[in-house]
């Protein structure tokens, strides 16, 4: 007799303006179909240790995570260093995890993956003490982003940038950066941006980092000289051709250590999240360390 699995659908309410909602219910309706004991949980602003934890007692077979890349972040953070794999529905505005995995967003897909359980150990990242899976950046994208934070609703689209571009683009001052690749200076007070990847996928296709494997147990770090809005520009036509890397100003290294530094407090991104201004980023492989199903 097959036996029951037991999946956990963890659901971003507010995810695509009550998509992911939907999606969840769509989701459960194709698994109780299967031999599944299926529990569905909202997701909750505050820390997943408070209200996620509690619920992985139960210890399900797998997780689901239905919503955009911040719903997984926060739902893998509790998987890390566990067995249990987790799959990423993406009903979100980049949904850049779901497409570094090239996963499914098709119920029935979703359903069948979950019952074939072909698991996929991939590497995550400590930022400081705050979790990454993608990756993180220090210059135009985190201030935008952080200017996006301070102004966003319940659920956001991709025009809910324009503003937060616009603002960051008109009051244009690119940080001054250092950055060490396994205790070993890199670079020196330099003027740019800097991004640091696990994975190379990156928002609207640009993919600074567009050599980054999400598995080889390596953190890969892009530094791009930028002192004027005619650079950005420059830069944004060459990621957008993926040349950009073979220019001879573009810095790229690879490590299990990257410390990220800026002469005067900057605002970071992580997976599309803003964890305030920092002066010092330190970031830590931590290899083959979450489970996902694909």
């Amino acid at each position: 007799m097959m036996s029951v699995k037991r999946i956990l659908i963890a659901y971003n309410p507010v995810s695509g303006r009550g998509r992911a909602s939907q999606f969840a219910t769509a989701i459960a309706a194709e698994l109780v179909q299967h031999p599944c004991d299926v529990e569905m949980c909202p997701t909750q602003p505050t820390d997943p240790s408070e209200w996620f934890m509690p619920i992985l007692q139960s210890k399900p077979d797998a997780v689901i995570a239905v919503g955009g890349d911040g719903t997984l972040r926060q739902i893998a953070s509790m998987l890390v260093e566990t067995s249990i794999p987790v799959y990423h529905a993406a009903s979100g505005t980049e949904n850049l995890f779901a497409k570094s995995l090239s996963l499914s967003t098709d119920p029935e897909t979703i359903a069948n993956t979950i019952m074939n359980a072909k698991v996929k150990t991939i590497d995550t990242a400590i930022a400081n003490d705050a979790f990454m899976v993608l990756m993180g950046s220090v210059g135009f994208d985190a201030d935008v982003v952080a200017r996006l934070a301070a102004s966003r609703g319940t659920s956001i689209t991709h025009f809910s940038y324009s503003v937060p571009i616009l603002k960051t683009f008109s009051n244009f001052l690119p940080p001054t950066i250092s950055i060490d690749v396994d205790d070993a200076t890199a670079l020196e007070h330099q003027t740019g941006f800097a991004v640091v990847a696990n994975s190379r996928a990156y928002a609207r296709g640009l993919n600074p980092a567009r050599e980054a494997i999400i598995d080889d147990g390596l953190l890969d770090v892009v530094f791009l000289p930028i002192r004027t809005r005619l650079q950005f520009l420059k830069w944004l036509r060459l990621m957008k051709k993926g040349t950009h890397l073979h220019h001879q100003d573009a810095v790229q290294l690879r490590g299990e250590s990257i410390t990220v530094s800026t002469d005067s407090p900057a605002f970071v991104q992580l997976d599309g999240d803003t964890i305030g201004k920092h002066s010092k980023v330190i970031y830590t492989i931590k290899k083959h360390s979450l489970c996902v199903l694909e």
